[in-house]
């Protein structure tokens, strides 16, 4: 009984993903000038999408982390944070009072959030170089609770190419 309600699970855990990972595909969302942009512009790099808002204590708190992972793998992984509630102008503005330096956008019609199936804040998504979901993870992070993931997500290849 446990066996099949597991199966049944992985069955629908992997339904909803595939389903999130193809909504993806044709998402867009807004930078600061105004510019769209969607998961498919950051391919050739593994992507990881920090869901947020300025009205989120816990997505606040976890920004320093954020940026502080972003700066030392931005050769090899990139982050970028996406607003949901705010214009991309303010979100924009308060990410730079924060002092936080990884691109930043905003989710205007909450598109983005839909098809990741975004449940609550924060919310990050992990994504391959080809642009392919492999989680969303829903809850915040600490630097190292970040590390670790893109370390289960993109590990690191002996020749020092990521997967």
């Amino acid at each position: 009984m446990i066996a099949a309600t597991l199966g049944v699970a992985t069955m629908l855990m992997t339904a909803c993903s595939d389903r999130a990972s193809d909504a993806v595909d044709d998402v867009t969302f807004t930078a600061s000038d105004g510019s769209s942009a969607s998961v498919a512009d950051f391919s050739g790099l593994p992507l990881v999408v920090n869901m947020w808002a300025t009205n989120c204590v816990p997505c606040v708190k976890e920004m320093p982390a954020f940026d502080q992972v972003a700066n030392e793998i931005a050769d090899t992984i990139q982050i970028i944070g996406v607003n949901v509630f705010d214009t991309p102008e303010d979100a924009a503005a308060f990410a730079a009072d924060l002092g936080v330096g990884y691109p930043q956008f905003t989710d205007p019609d909450g598109a983005l959030s839909s098809a990741l199936l975004v449940t609550g804040l924060p919310a990050t998504g992990f994504f391959d170089a080809r642009g392919n979901l492999l989680e969303v993870h829903q809850g915040a992070f600490t630097a190292d609770e970040l590390r670790a993931a893109i370390a289960e997500y993109f590990p690191i290849e002996p020749t020092g190419a990521t997967t």
